[in-house]
């Protein structure tokens, strides 16, 4: 399976770029859960909550995006069936060092373009 931990540098920019424009609208929200919470800040619950009930087409488009297929189609993998597992892949891309460096050199930059 293609997923961003293992597609081209090219495939790799313009999918994250597309990942980037969904998770924009996805992040507003758990700002706000954020923001509507007790304590004011995030516990873990409610962000499960969130991610895999209240938003769960959403989640699966974002998923679905990191291993270059509609949300319905990562929704529809089933393992049992001889599909690939979308999960698996998912802590695959996460924990892939490409993906890790890129995206803790963009949180570096975004820190700095604040600074500046």
């Amino acid at each position: 399976m293609k997923t961003l931990a293992n597609c081209t540098p090219k495939e790799f920019a313009v999918q994250t770029a597309k990942i980037a424009n969904k998770i924009k609208k996805y992040s507003d929200g758990i700002k706000k859960l954020k923001e509507t919470s007790e304590s004011g800040s995030l516990d873990l619950l409610s962000t499960i909550s969130y991610i895999c009930e209240g938003n769960i087409d959403d989640t699966m488009e974002i998923c679905g995006a990191m291993c270059f297929m509609s949300g319905d189609e990562y929704a529809a993998l089933n393992p049992e069936n001889g599909d690939e597992d979308g999960i698996a892949m998912l802590t695959e891309i996460a924990s892939s060092k490409r993906c890790i460096r890129f995206f803790t050199t963009a949180l570096q930059l975004a820190k700095l373009m604040k600074t500046l």
